[in-house]
Order: structure tokens, then C-alpha cells, then sequence
């Protein structure tokens, strides 16, 4: 095959062949004789038409056909000799067919550019640690304590900060009981983010008995009930008790009890384990920004061009992901159709250099992912799977799995497990530079 291939730019390529004529009327009769076993013309039995019949009925198809075959078989074959990684199916610019001639073809081709990873094994990471200290130990075990508390009544005081209260309530709007606004014996926590803070203020002070008015300017992002958002509300509460969390002693007899049993042995044995995994979950936490770190600084080692398809898709990508978030936000459950979406000028603009820094970084990942032959294996996507499940509080991991296999989640968390694995292998491979330092330090580094 004659072929020819054009650079138009380091994303486009042109591509000229030739088919032959003597494949394309090869593949024409046999086209034919396929045709004449399944049409029934009359007077001839099946397979006894002749060519020049099924020429004159069917000609004009058969051939559109074959020629669209033999051009999209070359093609392939083109692509796959060039290595070229395609963004899109390939544009017919022109074809020349003359009959008895040979048929020349040209087609545009978008693809991600070949490209080489600079060296990163001088690379120096640095990697700031936090450090652990004893009020997040007691910080820890006061969450434990809190979690293991007891709730006992009061009777001696009115309403605290961090009580816990039953009441009456009855909300209205210009005088009117707005949807949800009415409850009874109705349990919260004072503080919580249960409770609005205008009311759970105006709560503290009172005693069991007492009935009163709080007026409530209801927060502008309120989910709950968006005819009341942003609006001013008047609650007539009546308090009817208060409890407080009443904490267990600290002791070894408290640590023993903590689940799963026999995780501690002790107090002091407590507070060590409970530094370790803080000083685990620190140095967690750290390598994770680490490896942003290192995706960022090695894609800036490596400038490319993205395909403005890839652009275009991925801006779209986006745009979906904002609505969806926005359904999310107003308790909307009706699902959006991709195909219908439409992006603005506007929308391109304000997403174009988001997408392009995503798309040179996911392409320099790949590129690197292949380089390091990392591969996602079965077990590792199923346990990924697994845990996603459990975080959903779902049961059916296979149905989940074949649901995530449609929509694209799947495919999304194999890319992710993917990119964390490379990540992974690179932060081997570069010089790494750990140090601890206090939390406000690295609040203020960062």
C-alpha cells in the first residue's frame, strides 16, 4: 500500500493512500455473490441471479459499502503501523475513484503526540510532616470518651452549650407554618450541625417548662426547605428537658472497653497506640500531597499539546460534572442527558485552562504508567470495588461492579488505582525529603 502522512501539527495528521483497484472489484463481486444467497429475485432460485441483475438493483449500495469497508481497513491498518493513539475516528477529506483506476484516499487523523519523559530521578520532593502532640492524643481519646458517654438528665440548671435538649417547636413565615417547620419531642444537640445556629444560641439559658419566640434568619444555602432560604423564620419552642453527655472515667478500665476489646490494655498503652496511628495518618496525609507535588512537577517537566478533542470532551466533561453537583445541592434526582448538553462559548472559556492542565497531566501519567508497565490487576479494582461498596452501604458488590461497568465509574477507578500505583513507583525513584514540623508551621508553609 502507497501511503503518505502529512504533519499538519504534533496533534494532525494527514494521511494519503491508494487501494488498488483489483482488491476494490474483488471484494465488490464477492460482495455480490454474498448478496445473491440471501436476496430472492424473481424466476431465479437463491444463489442463480445473475451479476448483472444484482448489479443494476443493488450496485449502487454494494459498492458505497465495499469502498467504505476498504478505506476504514486501511486506515486501521495505518494507525495501528504509525503507533498513532487516535482521539477521534479519522476524517475522509477526498477520494478519487475512477473506474478501472486506482482509488486514492486522503483523511485527517487527530492523535496525542508522541512524546519522551524527561528524567525526574534528581527530582527533590520536599514533604513536611506534621507533627503530633499531646492535645491531639487527648483529643483523640476525648472523641472515644464522648462516643462512649452516657446521657443522664438535668434538673438543676437551664440550657449549656454541648447539651443535648427535647422540645416542642413550631416554625412560621409571615405567619404562615411553612413545610417541616413543626416537631415534637424533638431531640438535638446544642452546637451541632443538626440545629441553626441562631436557634441553638437563643436555646442556651433556658429551663425545662419555658416556652419562646426565637427569630431565625434561615442561612441562604439552607437545603432543607429552599422556599424559607435566606428568609426570616419565627420558632415558638417549648422546652420539655435537658441531658448532658456525662463522660466515662479516664482510666485503664475505660481503654479496655474500647471496641474491638483487648485493642488496649491499658491507659498509657491507649495513648501510645493512638500516637502511632495519628503519626501514621500525618505521614499519610503527606505523601499523598507528595505525590500532587510530583504529578505537578513532572508534567511541568514535560510540555505538551493536548488535542483539541480531548479539550473539547473534557470541558463538556466539566460542564456535566458542575450540573450534576448543582442537582445535588437543590435534592434534584432527575438524570442529565450528555448528548443534550450544550456548551457555551462562555463555559469554554471560563474551563479551558482547567481542562488543558488535566488533560497534559493525565497524559504524562500514561505516558509514565506505560514506561513503568504498571498495570491495574483484577483483585486490586475488585477490592477497590469492595471498599466503595461498604462506604455506600450497599451489599451486592457484583451488581454494583456491572452498574459502574456502563455508566463509566468503573473505568474511572481503574484509571484512579492506575495513577496511584505510578505515583507510587515514582515517589521510589526521586529524592524524597521528609521533615516534621508543628501544625501551624504547616499551615503557614502551605
Amino acid at each position: 500500500m502507497n501511503t503518505k502522512i502529512e504533519d499538519i501539527d504534533s496533534c494532525n495528521k494527514k494521511i494519503k493512500f491508494d487501494i488498488a483497484y483489483k482488491d476494490y472489484e474483488a471484494k465488490v463481486k464477492k460482495s455480490y455473490l454474498a448478496l445473491a444467497q440471501q436476496v430472492k429475485l424473481p424466476g431465479f432460485r437463491p444463489g442463480k441471479a445473475p451479476m448483472s441483475m444484482l448489479e443494476k438493483r443493488f450496485g449502487t449500495n454494494v459498492k458505497k459499502e465495499v469502498m467504505t469497508e476498504l478505506i476504514s481497513e486501511q486506515l486501521a491498518e495505518v494507525i495501528q503501523e504509525q503507533g498513532f493513539r487516535s482521539v477521534s475516528p479519522p476524517k475522509i477529506l477526498e477520494v478519487e475513484a475512477e473506474e478501472g483506476t486506482d482509488i486514492s484516499v486522503s483523511a485527517s487523523l487527530e492523535i496525542v503526540p508522541g512524546f519522551k519523559i524527561s528524567d525526574y530521578s534528581k527530582v527533590a520532593i520536599p514533604i513536611e510532616i506534621t507533627r503530633v502532640t499531646d492535645d491531639d492524643v487527648d483529643q483523640a481519646i476525648n472523641y472515644q470518651r464522648e462516643h462512649q458517654g452516657t446521657k443522664v438528665q438535668v434538673t438543676d440548671r437551664s440550657v449549656e452549650d454541648q447539651d443535648f435538649v427535647k422540645l416542642d417547636f413550631k416554625g412560621t413565615m409571615n405567619g404562615k407554618l411553612f413545610e417541616g417547620g413543626e416537631g415534637s419531642d424533638h431531640v438535638v444537640q446544642i452546637g451541632s450541625e443538626y440545629l441553626l445556629k441562631d436557634m441553638g444560641n437563643q436555646l442556651i439559658g433556658m429551663s425545662v417548662g419555658e416556652e419562646k419566640d426565637i427569630p431565625v434568619k434561615i442561612p441562604e444555602n439552607y437545603s432543607a426547605n429552599k422556599t424559607i432560604a435566606g428568609q426570616d423564620v419565627i420558632f415558638h419552642v417549648s422546652l420539655k428537658g435537658i441531658q448532658k453527655n456525662q463522660l466515662p472515667e479516664l482510666n485503664d478500665d475505660f481503654a479496655k472497653n474500647i471496641k474491638p476489646k483487648d485493642k488496649f490494655i491499658s491507659l498509657e498503652d491507649m495513648k501510645l497506640k493512638i500516637k502511632s496511628e495519628l503519626e501514621e495518618h500525618a505521614r499519610g496525609d503527606a505523601h499523598r500531597e507528595a505525590k500532587k507535588i510530583i504529578a505537578k512537577r513532572i508534567t511541568e517537566m514535560n510540555p505538551i499539546e493536548v488535542p483539541e478533542g480531548l479539550v473539547e470532551e473534557q470541558i463538556k466533561h466539566m460542564v456535566v460534572q458542575a450540573l450534576k453537583k448543582e442537582q445535588q445541592s437543590k435534592n434534584q434526582t432527575e438524570s442529565i442527558d450528555e448528548e443534550e448538553i450544550h456548551v457555551s462559548d462562555l463555559q469554554k472559556k471560563d474551563h479551558r485552562e482547567n481542562a488543558i492542565q488535566l488533560l497534559q497531566q493525565e497524559l504524562v501519567l500514561d505516558q509514565l504508567a506505560t514506561n513503568l508497565n504498571i498495570e491495574v490487576e483484577e483483585d486490586e479494582l475488585n477490592a477497590e470495588v469492595n471498599n466503595m461498596v461498604r462506604m455506600l452501604g450497599e451489599t451486592n458488590a457484583q451488581k454494583m461492579k456491572k452498574e459502574w461497568g456502563k455508566n463509566g465509574v468503573l473505568s474511572r477507578l481503574q484509571s484512579r488505582i492506575k495513577r496511584d500505583k505510578t505515583l507510587d513507583s515514582v515517589m521510589k525513584q526521586v529524592q524524597i525529603k521528609e521533615e516534621v514540623v508543628d501544625r501551624k508551621e504547616h499551615i503557614d508553609n502551605n
